[in-house]
């Protein structure tokens, strides 16, 4: 290489503070060591980056075309420095979070938030995939972490950390011939479609299936805006539709015994061959600990 990065910040920091006197205060050295850094920097790279002519040098057509680059540079090694330091104490460089979608909502967004200022160096993968797909991920050494609703089949070879639970309401569109019902029994929700979560592999939990007839749909925002549609009913994560309910565009419906909810136990799932890092151990404490979670 024909430069350092020295040379570089004495040029980009010439530039920033107007002259080479300001720039040597603000990285506490003689002016006329900046002065050589850029001489320097000017001979290794056979061109002239300032017109020294003037009171102040200033930019020649040269020194504008490389400023920007030379600013990249030294924030791609500010970066390089960054991930070294973390990974050094201990924190993953990358780190890769599956995470079911009926699951995502403010409480998990306010996690990543913390995560991101707690760990700044740390390269996020988020994926929202169905629950089997999770699995076959983490079992791939694709995913690291995997948040889901738990399964009755746990795979072997996994670690598995029950959570708490999370709470299911039934809805439907206010306009769909369920609302209508005071006290809905079963055998009446049964007549009527209903829309449910699949995998790409097209499973479907026996205990979600009530209706005769239904509708396979693989995201659950996608299913709620079916089901806003009156196209069918379903079972709906309580703190993801709680907004909708507010705003009238669902509606709860209303069974009878107070059967309209009930509860999903939450797995947190890794590997088991999975090392967490600094990163790793604080995403899993924070997710066993999501507000929804009862």
């Amino acid at each position: 290489m024909r430069f350092n990065l020295e040379q570089l910040r004495a040029f980009t920091l010439s530039v920033d503070q107007g002259s080479f006197s300001a720039a040597a205060r603000q990285l506490g050295k003689a002016q006329s060591a900046v002065s050589t850094a850029i001489s320097n920097l000017e001979l290794d790279l056979g061109l002239t980056l300032f017109d020294r002519s003037r009171r102040e040098p200033t930019l020649t057509e040269a020194g504008r075309t490389l400023l920007p680059q030379a600013q990249a540079l030294l924030t791609q090694a500010r970066l390089f420095e960054g991930h070294a330091d973390a990974m050094s104490a201990g924190e993953e460089g990358r780190l890769s979070l599956a995470v079911e979608e009926s699951l995502m909502g403010d409480a998990l967004e306010t996690v990543l938030v913390q995560l991101e200022a707690e760990f700044p160096q740390l390269e996020l993968e988020l994926l929202t995939p169905a629950r089997s797909d999770i699995i076959n991920l983490i079992s791939q050494g694709r995913v690291d972490i995997g948040l889901m609703i738990s399964t009755e089949a746990p795979p072997q070879d996994f670690r598995i950390r029950p959570l708490r639970e999370m709470i299911m309401v039934a809805v439907a569109s206010p306009t769909h011939p369920l609302a209508a019902f005071e006290a809905l029994s079963f055998e009446q929700l049964m007549a009527y479609r209903q829309l449910v979560l699949t995998s790409r592999e097209g499973d479907v939990l026996v205990t979600e299936q009530l209706s005769r007839k239904i509708w396979k749909i693989e995201s659950q925002y996608g299913l709620l805006e079916l089901v806003k549609r009156s196209l069918g009913w379903a079972w709906a994560p309580q703190h993801m539709v709680a907004p909708m309910l507010e705003e009238g565009s669902l509606q709860r419906l209303r069974l009878g015994d107070n059967m309209e909810r009930y509860h999903r136990l939450i797995d947190l799932m890794t590997s088991a061959n999975y090392q967490e890092g600094k990163a790793g151990q604080w995403l899993c404490q924070q997710l066993s600990e999501l507000a929804f979670l009862r």
